[in-house]
């Protein structure tokens, strides 16, 4: 007999489950608790109590008693949310986790003072959106955001998929197959290949038992204990959805102007958002949690991060009502609708009624304003507590817009954690998250972009919030951001990595390679946007000033032949704007989002992709195995036996350690009419996680690239590879979907896959960790190494044929294809 797990504290009128493991039924003595419903769950052996929090603070003791006369009991608070907003401590720590923690909160606003932010591109057109949203009464409104006692997830199952067709619906997307009404919510799943829908019981009604599928809130368990997390990953949504409707509905203010009704939805929805986020920041338990890439299910309920030896610490990436990377984003949506509505809603009092008549106790619009300020106060402390971390630097512009919504002059501590102890350090961001030559340390394409286009809007943020508060935030203290001599590197990179002017290299998880078709049928690929550009010219970039312009004239571009030695990665280009042909290799490295790319080439030509990257994961449950994975990269690889691959857990913090390949160096360039040459050397390295510490394995690669125009606009590509060391060497090209014909050989099927005859697809148990990748490549069959020539024909396209010679193999040399 015993209780597994219960909230640590919880507010008033709140739906909680009690797991009770015990083998009969048990007596729940829950005096002034409201018994919803109880379920037997086989997979837990625990009895689930569904019950509603007393209306009533206090602290109250729930007893559960067997038949033999075992109980188990635990001490539960209940609190109002005027008392939670109260600073108490718990273990030593303060909470609620407020800026600043455990001070005094008193509103300074007088102005508004984001009215010179572009309004969000997303939601600029969306009038069906608009419609919906504005055609809600308040209880529609109002229960939209989830709970923040419900538990919320990334994904469903990425690995069974679905539990009556399987992995068949994986065919329409890898991440989030599953169809949805969110407008207004079901909370059900209906899977696109098979058609049915999930849960069973309906949860809107507080069912939680009926049907063969149910889903409570924390998952349904199949007979194989697999869990498939419909309700949570729905409520995820479903917040990221409310975020969106709450930036929608400030767009339209911002662009049409004065509009009362409307503002006074928005105002109930930003005292809705509020309510959570405060309660979350005096109840950490019911956070967002970690990041899982995979489905994964929970203890009983979730961690009691406020009990944890450290507990600031424990609230590392665990977000707030938001998944971690999305709490800047939504910060940034409340501080512009907050700073949008605040001349209308100060003063009036029908928006107070209205959530009043919702149980909002507020006795004033005075009051409502405190309450939306509490929460920005909230998310900027989310953030300095290392709960709120997104791609860099969306953390640190969430908490600039916030200050300046809340039009602070006593934040220097925020702005001294901004700027020398936040994740992006602001004082020394360009120096240490760009390599000299302008590169971004992550993956090209819209991660690297994101680290470009962040440098200037720190520095807009920082201008604006010193143009309203000049003496607080001088500049001695809180210099330029953009004040470095390779600003026009920063701007030129992105553009550097522009092929035939449709797609970029792709490094690590950059954008999607799911390009098949000719490039003309994508649109312009324009890495920073006009914004972007227009503030780095202001900034002093001449570079930003030349691309505006030809951005205006909707110009091509080509910027010639490229070497970005500083993450490592050469492009040889032709003539012509664009060009006609590129070809791409990666020599070097970089700490996230990363790949085991190492010397990794890709080939466009004549409009059309030829040898391209797979890019961004279809999904994080073989990410490891197959995007990610030498195997399909066209590149080298040396197996030795005695080193495995590290299997770090997703969430493990050190980033650089996942897909490791190793790094180079450039050798050489030559260049001359019509032939461009580039040739690249490389180690590869491995992690020894015992010893903390680097080892080389003895292993060396080179490989040399020869981009050649041949008459009639031809091209060819020379590819010259060689191997030193250990035990096992491959030389791998993955092409497109296609067919492959060597002339004059007819293949010479075999069984099983590249990791052996013996292992089928996807097996498990295989020689080496390093054939992973290579576990997933079947219908194999043997050709001739050294032979004749072999033609791949593009299944997309006729006209795309690659002719591929073999000048030289070594002895020993087995050639082959597969799927």
């Amino acid at each position: 007999m015993k209780i597994q797990w219960a909230p640590r504290m919880i507010m008033t009128d709140r739906l909680f489950r009690l797991p009770v493991e015990s083998q009969t039924k048990p007596q729940l003595e829950a005096k002034a608790f409201e018994q919803i419903s109880v379920r037997f769950s086989p997979r837990d052996k625990a009895w689930m109590f569904y019950l509603r929090s007393p209306s009533d603070s206090g602290d109250y003791a729930l007893r559960a008693r067997d038949e033999a006369g075992n109980s188990s009991v635990i001490d539960l608070r209940v609190r109002t949310l005027h008392e939670v907003r109260r600073p108490f401590d718990d273990g030593g720590t303060t909470w609620p986790r407020r800026w600043p923690v455990g001070g005094p909160r008193e509103s300074r606003k007088q102005r508004q003072t984001l009215l010179t932010d572009p309004p969000s591109a997303s939601s600029a057109v969306d009038t069906d959106r608009l419609a919906f949203w504005t055609s809600q009464d308040d209880d529609s409104l109002w229960r939209h955001l989830p709970n923040a006692e419900v538990p919320r997830a990334h994904y469903v199952n990425v690995h069974q998929g679905c539990p009556i067709c399987g992995t068949a619906i994986f065919a329409t997307h890898g991440f989030y197959p599953w169809t949805r009404v969110h407008a207004p919510a079901d909370l059900r799943s209906t899977c696109p290949s098979c058609d049915n829908r999930f849960p069973s019981n309906d949860l809107l009604a507080d069912d939680f038992t009926t049907g063969d599928f149910v889903d409570d809130g924390f998952g349904y368990f199949d007979d194989d204990g697999h869990v498939f997390l419909f309700a949570a990953s729905s409520r995820r949504e479903l917040v990221g959805q409310y975020a969106g409707a709450i930036r929608l509905l400030t767009d339209y203010l911002r662009r049409e102007g004065p509009d009362r009704p409307v503002a006074r939805q928005l105002g109930l929805m930003l005292l809705r958002w509020s309510v959570e986020e405060i309660y979350i920041a005096a109840a950490p338990q019911f956070r967002h949690g970690p990041s899982q890439e995979i489905e994964q299910a929970w203890d009983g309920g979730q961690p009691d991060w406020a009990g944890m030896e450290d507990p600031i610490a424990a609230l590392y990436r665990k977000g707030s009502l938001a998944y971690a990377i999305d709490v800047p984003m939504v910060t940034e949506a409340l501080s512009h609708a907050y700073d949008t509505v605040w001349p209308l809603l100060r003063d009036d009092d029908e928006w107070i009624h209205r959530a009043t008549a919702q149980g909002l106790e507020l006795e004033d619009a005075t009051a409502g304003v405190h309450l939306i300020e509490e929460a920005l106060s909230c998310l900027m402390q989310t953030a300095i507590d290392g709960a709120a971390l997104s791609n860099k630097p969306r953390t640190s512009l969430g908490v600039l817009t916030a200050l300046r919504a809340l039009d602070r002059d006593d934040a220097g501590d925020v702005m001294d954690w901004l700027y020398d102890h936040g994740p992006d350090r602001m004082r020394v961001f360009v120096t240490n998250n760009f390599t000299t030559d302008g590169a971004p340390p992550e993956a090209t394409g819209g991660y690297n972009d994101t680290h470009t286009r962040g440098v200037f809007e720190l520095q807009e943020q920082v201008d604006a919030l010193r143009e309203l508060q000049p003496d607080a935030y001088p500049s001695s203290l809180y210099p330029s951001v953009t004040d470095d001599p390779r600003l026009d590197r920063l701007v030129r990179s992105p553009h550097d990595m522009v092929l035939l002017d449709h797609v970029p290299f792709h490094f690590g998880d950059g954008g999607s390679a799911g390009v098949q078709q000719p490039l003309k049928e994508r649109q312009t690929l324009k890495p920073l946007d006009e914004t972007t550009l227009e503030r780095a010219a202001v900034a002093g970039s001449q570079t930003a000033v030349d691309l505006l312009a030809r951005q205006r004239r909707d110009e091509p571009g080509n910027p010639g032949t490229t070497f970005h030695d500083g993450v490592g990665i050469a492009i040889l280009r032709t003539d012509g704007k664009p060009e006609r042909a590129a070809a791409g290799i990666v020599y070097g490295d970089a700490p996230w989002h990363r790949h085991q790319d190492l010397f990794d080439v890709q080939l466009y030509a004549f409009d059309r992709p030829f040898l391209s990257d797979l890019g961004y994961p279809q999904s994080w449950a073989h990410v490891g195995a197959w995007e990610g994975n030498w195997a399909t990269h066209n590149s080298v690889w040396s197996v030795v036996n005695e080193i495995k691959p590290l299997d770090l857990p997703f969430d493990t913090p050190w980033h650089y350690l996942k897909e490791i390949a190793g790094r180079g160096r450039l050798v050489r360039v030559l260049r001359t009419d019509g032939v461009q040459i580039v040739e690249v050397e490389a180690r590869r390295w491995v992690f020894d996680a015992e010893q903390l510490r680097w080892v080389d394995p003895g292993i060396r690669y080179r490989r040399l690239l020869a981009l050649v125009e041949t008459d009639d606009e031809g091209i060819a590509l020379v590819d010259l590879s060689r191997i030193q060391g250990g035990d096992d060497h491959w030389r791998l090209c993955r092409g497109l979907e296609g067919r492959f014909v060597q002339q004059g050989v007819e293949p010479q099927s075999q069984p099983g896959t590249l990791a052996g005859a013996d292992f089928e697809r996807g097996a498990d148990g295989l020689r080496h960790g390093d054939h992973a990748g290579l576990a997933w490549m079947n219908e194999v069959a043997q050709i001739d190494a050294g032979g004749a020539r072999g033609q791949w024909t593009s299944r997309h396209d006729e006209a795309a044929r690659l002719d591929l010679h073999q000048l030289h193999v070594s002895e020993g040399t087995r050639l082959r294809t597969a799927r």
